[in-house]
């Protein structure tokens, strides 16, 4: 596999869990803002971003075989990007639920599509999953940090809105480094 689209795969992981995350650390200021009395009452509104994350991992990896992996990612970069701007334009706390719920369907799209592409033609799938498996928690690591930062510069809109850009220009340059791809199966190797 290509060095770069190695790296791009590898910044997805990393970007999939810190999206996961952003909610939780922002918490206090989305309740204040959407007039919210406790932070705590708030929280239920993220179970179905969980709960899509999780179930949804299998249709996600049935239609990669269907599409393919590059399509799915591309889907995976541009539906983070979407939903996270839905999470950033809500008003309610029901829209709010919704964009989270969309980040979690989406978000769901990494580890039965990102992590199988980067395993192709690989020698080394032991050192492969363990750098992946570090970057990855590295977007844990950085989630909170990163949105208590832009919390307080900037709100807790700005803290949907960067990841959101950030997850259109990865999808920008995933999709130019993969365009000899095609549409490459889960069973094909590219």
């Amino acid at each position: 596999m290509n060095k770069t689209i190695s790296i791009l795969l590898n910044l997805a992981h990393a970007l999939d869990h810190l999206v996961l995350l952003i909610f939780a650390t922002a918490v206090l200021k989305i309740s204040h803002d959407l007039g919210v009395k406790r932070w705590e009452d708030l929280m239920p509104y993220a179970s179905g971003m969980f709960f899509l994350f999780g179930i949804a991992s299998y249709p996600a990896g049935k239609l990669a075989e269907r599409w393919g992996r590059r399509q799915m990612m591309l889907v995976f970069f541009g539906g983070i990007s979407v939903a996270a701007l839905i999470v950033a334009l809500s008003q309610t706390p029901l829209q709010l639920a919704i964009g989270l719920a969309l980040i979690g369907l989406f978000a769901s799209i990494y580890h039965p599509v990102g992590i199988p592409m980067l395993l192709q033609n690989t020698t080394q799938p032991g050192l492969v999953i363990g750098i992946n498996g570090l970057v990855g928690n590295l977007g844990v690591a950085i989630a909170s940090i990163l949105t208590s930062f832009l919390v307080t510069k900037w709100g807790w809109r700005s803290a949907f809105i960067i990841p959101a850009v950030i997850a259109a220009l990865l999808g920008l340059v995933f999709t130019f480094f993969t365009s000899k791809i095609g549409r490459a199966s889960c069973r094909e190797r590219v």
